[in-house]
C-alpha cells in the first residue's frame, strides 16, 4: 500500500475511532432500563484523544 493512502486513512480515521470507542458498554454510553446514559468525560477525552492522533499525523506527514 502506498504510504500516501496509509497517510489519508490514518488521518480520516483519527478523530473517528476513539469516539466509537467510547460506545463499548459501560465506558462512555449505557442504556438500562430505558434510559442512556453518556458520560461527557469519557466522550470528551474520546474526541480529544482523536484531535491529538489528527494532529500527531498532521506533525508526521503534513509539513514539509
Amino acid at each position: 500500500m502506498n504510504s500516501v493512502v496509509v497517510r489519508m486513512i490514518l488521518y480520516v480515521l483519527s478523530p473517528l475511532i476513539p469516539p466509537l470507542l467510547a460506545l463499548i458498554p459501560g465506558w462512555g454510553i449505557s442504556y438500562a432500563g430505558g434510559v442512556v446514559s453518556i458520560d461527557l468525560e469519557t466522550l470528551i477525552a474520546a474526541f480529544v484523544a482523536g484531535l491529538g492522533i489528527s494532529g500527531a499525523v498532521f506533525a508526521r506527514w503534513g509539513v514539509k
